[in-house]
């Protein structure tokens, strides 16, 4: 997959599975540079749209941090989605996309990687890509609810290009070896995540914890707990049916988040 052209619609359709190419192809906007993926989303598409930049000016992750975003060398990609569940049936959705991205990673013969709770993906310790779920509506009394999920990953991004990241971060260039065709990247990422998605109303909680266990980079970690200006620590068991992380804590708890930020201890 040595290759440096850019994205396009046509070239990463071409790279979709026959199976996949039978279905109504999703529609792609492929830009050169944009603000935000998640941002034009939010004000263009129907659901089921899939928006690309080559570069963002004011790419975003979690927490409202920056997201770096050079021209042509990595992944910015975002999709609109609309679902028929309760806002609470939502909180499994960035683990699903996580092993969504890690399944199509391993499909390209990457090892040594997976999924940190709740929206990163990593490699060997070190931060790979991210995932970003914005909500657009809500109907609660319909069950339905309009996202837009926005995943950012490093391809070929040379160190040059991340020095002013300020966590230890690497590119699939890096840890395969080779420059890769983010079309082929992309494709694959696609079509995982869009068959994952018309599935999601029908997911298994339990079996999902079972696949989630396989991809968790903390699971049996000590970490470090950051929520609310406290700090506590413990060793980290899964997850459970709601997408929550589970942590025993020191004095032998048992402790449940829906959000905070976790750091490995050293």
């Amino acid at each position: 997959m040595n290759t440096k052209t850019n994205l396009s619609a046509r070239h990463i359709m071409q790279h979709f599975s026959p199976d996949f190419q039978r279905s109504p192809a999703p529609k792609m906007y492929v830009f050169d540079c944009l603000d935000s993926t998640n941002t034009w989303l939010k004000d263009n598409g129907d659901c089921g749209v899939v928006c690309i930049a080559e570069q963002q000016t004011a790419g975003r992750g979690r927490r409202g941090r920056q997201w770096l975003s050079p021209r042509a060398e990595n992944i910015y990609c975002s999709v609109k989605w609309c679902f028929e569940v309760t806002p609470e049936q939502l909180s499994l959705l960035s683990l699903v996309v996580g092993l969504s991205i890690a399944k199509a990673l391993q499909k390209i013969g990457l090892t040594g990687h997976g999924v940190k709770w709740p929206n990163d993906i990593f490699w060997q310790g070190e931060k790979m890509g991210g995932i970003l779920i914005e909500g657009i509506s809500s109907n609660s009394s319909l069950h339905q609810q309009e996202v837009v999920i926005g995943f950012g990953l490093n391809v070929n991004m040379p160190k040059s290009s991340g020095e002013t990241i300020d966590q230890p971060w690497v590119s699939l260039h890096h840890a395969m070896g080779d420059t890769l065709d983010r079309n082929q990247l992309l494709a694959f990422i696609l079509e995982f995540l869009i068959n994952d998605l018309q599935c999601f109303d029908r997911l298994d909680s339990k079996r999902f914890q079972h696949d989630w266990r396989y991809w968790d980079v903390l699971y049996g970690q000590n970490v470090l707990i950051l929520q609310e200006q406290q700090e506590r620590s413990g060793i980290v068991d899964g997850i459970d049916d709601q997408g929550r992380l589970a942590v025993k804590l020191m004095s032998g708890q048992l402790a449940y988040y829906t959000s905070a930020e976790i750091r490995l201890k050293k």
